[in-house]
């Protein structure tokens, strides 16, 4: 769950945000941490083309790939059949309307608090946030992950590991 507060009133909404794992829920606040962070370049390069799953382009995409790797009696009989009974790229059109339309999660008091704030009002990061991610991007280059860091930063030191020098 993220708690969203309202500072005026103080009242806090819970959002449900389902996870399979741990390890998932804490990719998905590090997403969230690193955008509020640094913005929304470090979540998503820039691409040039949207190969998101159910999108028309990824569904030729596919289309292409099956036909070089099948004869084309099997991409005939096998994919094409398929796809003109399946509505071709219908379907695709039809995820993509489903998907933009407005959403209504939230109340409309958080959508108005929420609106991103001027730059010059945003807030900079403490000096103690910047030496933690300076050390959180060590641990990924060590290939750690974010468990294993904290797991190491956290542990109790009569249980760590004696250092062997090799």
């Amino acid at each position: 769950m993220i708690g969203l507060r309202d500072v005026a009133s103080g009242d806090v909404l819970w959002s449900v945000v389902p996870s399979g794992s741990l390890s998932l829920a804490v990719s998905e606040w590090e997403a969230i941490r690193v955008y509020m962070e640094v913005g929304s370049s470090a979540l998503a390069p820039d691409q040039t083309e949207e190969f998101e799953e159910g999108s028309v382009t990824f569904f030729h995409l596919c289309r292409r790939s099956y036909r070089a790797d099948h004869s084309l009696l099997r991409y005939v009989g096998g994919f094409l059949v398929i796809q003109f009974f399946s509505g071709w790229t219908l379907p695709c059109y039809i995820s993509g309307w489903v998907n933009n339309r407005p959403k209504a999660a939230f109340p409309k008091e958080v959508l108005k608090w929420s609106k991103p704030l001027p730059l010059e009002q945003h807030a900079m990061p403490s000096e103690a946030l910047l030496e933690e991610s300076t050390e959180i991007r060590k641990a990924f280059a060590k290939g750690q992950n974010l468990l294993d860091y904290f797991n190491v930063k956290f542990a109790d030191p009569a249980k760590k590991p004696a250092m062997s020098a090799t």
